[in-house]
């Protein structure tokens, strides 16, 4: 069985997931709008018994949206890490593993809920590192 492990931003918390990974799922409901700050959510949904959390028990934060869902951040730079929404699964924000993935994108849901300024991304510029 393949594992990978990710952390947050400045490396307090650290887990580690277990399994293959059956793609990115992009969610642009308005939650994970706003829990990324940007057009949405790229996340990848893990069996819960394989997802293992190894060091920052003392830098998680919970935020309980619903009795149903919650958010966890590290308390010191604000990195978004798994959502729990139901009690099979946990919604990792993909962007925080460390390891390569080895999937694309699956799926978008919750399209109808995009963005105003989230319909021209194939008439934006595209650049490989910051533009000038």
């Amino acid at each position: 069985m393949s594992r990978r492990k990710g952390s947050c931003l400045c490396g307090a918390l650290t887990y580690e997931i277990e399994g293959e990974l059956d793609g990115v799922w992009i969610c642009h409901c308005s939650n994970c709008r706003k829990v990324s700050g940007g057009t949405g959510n790229a996340i990848l949904i893990v069996k819960r018994e394989h997802f293992h959390w190894l060091s920052g028990e003392d830098y998680r934060v919970t935020y309980k949206l619903r009795p149903t869902y919650t958010i966890t951040r590290c308390r010191t730079c604000g990195t978004p890490l798994p959502a729990e929404e139901d009690e099979n699964n946990v919604y990792l924000t993909a962007g925080t593993l460390d390891d390569p993935i080895g999937v694309g994108v699956k799926v978008h849901i919750f399209c109808g809920s995009r963005a105003d300024w989230d319909h021209d991304m194939e008439g934006a510029r595209h650049f490989d590192e910051r533009s000038q």
